[in-house]
C-alpha cells in the first residue's frame, strides 16, 4: 500500500497523460485491431517480439485466473512519445480491460493482478508504473503500482475512507524516508519550547518530496529565511519578545536545513552558521539569561551557552549538557535547557570535538577519551560564581550515552550523571546495521576493499543508514567504512565502566532502533556499578523513539524530576 499512497500524488497528472495518449491515432505495432479486445495494452515502442510476449501473457493469465485462453483477446499498441510533467518518459504502461458485466469484483481484481504479473514477468514492465483500469471504471476497478484501489479518488471525488491505523504510526510521520521521519519528529517536538511553530512546520513538510534531500533543504532553508526576515523587522520595530521568538524558530529551521549537507557542500555550513548566528541574536534579547561562553580546551576553546533563571548571579545547582553524534548546543537549548532553567537550574551547554562549531569550523573530530573534554568543562564551570560546586550534574544524549559515562569514569567532581540512552559500545551498536561478516572482519583486522564495498552497497539501500554513516565519516574525519570501524572499536566502556562511582539515571526507549540503542542501553545499565535508576519510555505518550524524539516535555519531566529530588534547585 505504501507504493500506492506515494502514487496518489501523481495520478491526476497521469490521468491527464492517459487522456492525451489515447486521443491521437496510435501507430499500431502489432496485429489487426480486434473488434472488441478484452485486454488492450499501450506503451512506448518495445524491442521484443510482441506476439510472442502476448502468447506467454495469455498462458500465464489463463493459468492464474482459470479462464480459457480463447476467452480473452489481447492487443498491444505503441506511441512514439509519452510526456509526464513536461518531460519525455519511458515509464508508464497502460492497460484497458473490457470485462463482461457478469464479472464480479473478485473476477475483475483477479484478472487485473494476473495481467499485471504476466506483464512484469514477460514484458519486464515496471510494476510501479503499471496502470490498469476497466473500460468504464467502477469503484475498486483500478490497479496502480501493484494494488487495487478506488477509482473515485481519481475522478476528483473525496476519499472518505478512514486512513488505516498502521499508516498513522509515528514511525511513518509524514514520510516513508525514515531519516526524514526522524528529523521531523525532532523539529515538531521543539514547538513545546519555542523552537518551531506547527503551521510553519506543516508548510515546510508539504514542500518536501519523500527521499529528496534537495527539496528538504530548500523547504527548510526558505522558511528559515522568511521567519528570520520577520524577526529582523520585529527587532527594528521594538517588538523584542516577538523578535526573540522568531529568531529561535528561524535558528531551528536553518539547523534542519543543514542536516544533509554537512561535509563538502557549502550549503550545509552556511545553514548551520546561519542557525548559530540567528540563535545568538535571540540570546542577545534574553536579558543575560542566555550567555555565549568560550571554554578553554587544549590549544583552543569550546563553544557553549550558560543559561540561568535570572541575572542575579545566585549560586544554584548546575547541569552540564552535551549532545552526541549529530546535535548542536543550540539543539540542546530547546530539547531541555529552556525547561531546566524553569526548574531553577543553571545550565552549561557545551560542544566538544566532532560536534557543532568544533567540527564545522575547528575541524576537530570525535575522540574516545572524552574525559579530556569534560574535565576542562568542569574546570570552567567551577570558576563561575553561579555554580554550586557540590551540586553539579552531567547529562548526555544519544552517543553522549557513551561519552558521559566515559568522562564519569575519570571525573569525580560531578555529583550525578544522566544518559539518554546508555551506550556500552558504539562499535557493537553500529555493527548491528550490517551483516555479521563485517564485524568479524573488523575484529580480525581483515577489513578490506571488499568490506568497504559491501557497506557502501548496504548504505545505498537504506536512506537512514546512509545518513547515519555519512555523518560519522565527517565527524570522525575518515574516508572509508574500514577507517571508521577501526576508530569506533575504541569507543567502548569495557575496562572503564567499573570506575564509575557517580549515581546515575539511565533512560531508554521501547522502540529505539538507532544503532541498537535499546539493547546497548540494557547492556550498559546491567554493567553499571553503584547506585542507579532505570527508566524506559514507551508509546503511551509518544516517547518510544530515540531520545524520545517528538516528546521533549515528557522526556524532560522525567529527567528534571529525578534531578530535583537530589539537587534541590
Amino acid at each position: 500500500m505504501q507504493a500506492v499512497r506515494s502514487f496518489l500524488f501523481i495520478v491526476p497528472a497521469m490521468t491527464l497523460i492517459l487522456a492525451i495518449v489515447l486521443c491521437p491515432a496510435p501507430a499500431v505495432r502489432a496485429g489487426t485491431v480486434p473488434e472488441d479486445p478484452m485486454v488492450k495494452i499501450t506503451s512506448l515502442p518495445v524491442d521484443f517480439d510482441i506476439d510472442a510476449v502476448l502468447a506467454k501473457v495469455g498462458k500465464d493469465v489463463s493459468k492464474a485466473t482459470g479462464l480459457k485462453e480463447s476467452f480473452i483477446t489481447y492487443f498491444w499498441q505503441t506511441f512514439d512519445s509519452i510526456v509526464y510533467e513536461g518531460k519525455k518518459t519511458d515509464k508508464p504502461v497502460f492497460v484497458d480491460l473490457y470485462v463482461p458485466s457478469f464479472f464480479s469484483d473478485d473476477d475483475v481484481h483477479g484478472l487485473m493482478r494476473a495481467v499485471a504479473d504476466a506483464l512484469v514477468d514477460n514484458a519486464h514492465a515496471d510494476r510501479k508504473w503499471l496502470f490498469i483500469h476497466t473500460h468504464f471504471p467502477l469503484p475498486g476497478q483500478v490497479y496502480i503500482a501493484g494494488d487495487i484501489t478506488n477509482w473515485d479518488r481519481y475522478r476528483g471525488r473525496p476519499n472518505n475512507d478512514p486512513r488505516p491505523m498502521e499508516d498513522r504510526e509515528l514511525d511513518k510521520f509524514l514520510f516513508n524516508d525514515a531519516a526524514f521521519t526522524f528529523q521531523c519528529l525532532w523539529r515538531f517536538g521543539l514547538a513545546a519550547t519555542g523552537g518551531s511553530d506547527i503551521g510553519e512546520l506543516l508548510t515546510i513538510t508539504s514542500q518536501v518530496k519523500d527521499f529528496d534531500k534537495e527539496s528538504w533543504y530548500e523547504a527548510w532553508n526558505n522558511m528559515a529565511g522568511t521567519v528570520l526576515a520577520k524577526a529582523e523587522a520585529f527587532a527594528s520595530q521594538g517588538h523584542v519578545r516577538s523578535a526573540q521568538q522568531a529568531y529561535f524558530r528561524a535558528s531551528n529551521y536553518f539547523r534542519a536545513a543543514a542536516v544533509y549537507f554537512f561535509n563538502n557542500d557549502p550549503r550545509g555550513y552556511n545553514a548551520w552558521k546561519n542557525g548559530r548566528d540567528t540563535f545568538l541574536k535571540a540570546a542577545a534579547l534574553s536579558n543575560g539569561r542566555i550567555k555565549p561562553v568560550r571554554i578553554p580546551y587544549e590549544k583552543t576553546t569550546l563553544p557553549g551557552y550558560l543559561l540561568t533563571p535570572d541575572d542575579s548571579g545566585k549560586k544554584r545547582p548546575t547541569l552540564l549538557i552535551q549532545t552526541g553524534l549529530d546535535g548542536t548546543a543550540e539543539d540542546l537549548y530547546f530539547i531541555i535547557g529552556a525547561e531546566a532553567v524553569q526548574h531553577g537550574y543553571n545550565c552549561l551547554i557545551f560542544e566538544g570535538p566532532g560536534q557543532g562549531e568544533v567540527i564545522y569550523e575547528q575541524k576537530l573530530p570525535f575522540r574516545h577519551d572524552w574525559e579530556k573534554v569534560v574535565t576542562p568543562v568542569v574546570d570552567f564551570a567551577l570558576t563561575l560564581p553561579e555554580t554550586d560546586a557540590k551540586r553539579v550534574a552531567l547529562l548526555g544524549y544519544s552517543m553522549g550515552g557513551y561519552l558521559t559515562p566515559r568522562a564519569l569514569a575519570h571525573e569525580k567532581r560531578i555529583s550525578y550523571g544522566v544518559v539518554d540512552s546508555g551506550v556500552f559500545s558504539v562499535f557493537d551498536g553500529t555493527m548491528t546495521k550490517f551483516d555479521d561478516s563485517v564485524k568479524q572482519a573488523v575484529k580480525a583486522g581483515q577489513c578490506s576493499d571488499k568490506i568497504n564495498q559491501q557497506v557502501l552497497e548496504e548504505m545505498d539501500k537504506q536512506a537512514d543508514l546512509n545518513q547515519f554513516i555519512n555523518q560519522m565519516f565527517w565527524t570522525f574525519q575518515v574516508e572509508t567504512p574500514c577507517e571508521l570501524f577501526e576508530k569506533l572499536s575504541r569507543y567502548t566502556l569495557k575496562g572503564q565502566i567499573e570506575n564509575i562511582s557517580t549515581e546515575m539515571l539511565v533512560l531508554n526507549s521501547s522502540q529505539d532502533q538507532v544503532a541498537a540503542s535499546k539493547e546497548q542501553c540494557k547492556i550498559f545499565y546491567k554493567a553499571l556499578p553503584g547506585k542507579k535508576t532505570y527508566h524506559e519510555f514507551d508509546a503511551s505518550q509518544g516517547c518510544q523513539f530515540h531520545c524520545q524524539l517528538g516528546a521533549p516535555m515528557a522526556s524532560g519531566e522525567a529527567i528534571l524530576n529525578w534531578l530535583d529530588t537530589r539537587l534541590q534547585p
